[in-house]
């Protein structure tokens, strides 16, 4: 039983972990984005980058691509909605 126990502890550690590096890496994402917009625009409005930090994994990722082609925040934001 003991043993059991042991293997949730780490099993239960591992997601953690995961889930830390998945955090960070989205993290990550977030402000190479923020830092992509402040280069294109000279600032980033606070509506703007809380929309990308609520958005999922697959809107961050189109963003990263339509970045290049973006004419205005209002773009983006249409995007991420």
């Amino acid at each position: 039983m003991c043993q059991v126990l042991e293997e949730f502890k780490l099993e239960s550690e591992m997601r953690g972990l995961e889930r830390g590096r998945s955090l960070g890496l989205k993290q990550g994402k977030i402000q190479a984005i923020v830092n992509q917009l402040k280069s294109k625009f000279g600032f980033v409005s606070k509506e703007l980058i809380m929309k990308i930090e609520e958005s999922s994994d697959d809107k961050i990722d189109a963003l990263t691509i339509k970045i290049i082609d973006a004419r205005s925040e209002k773009e983006l934001i249409e995007i991420l909605s």
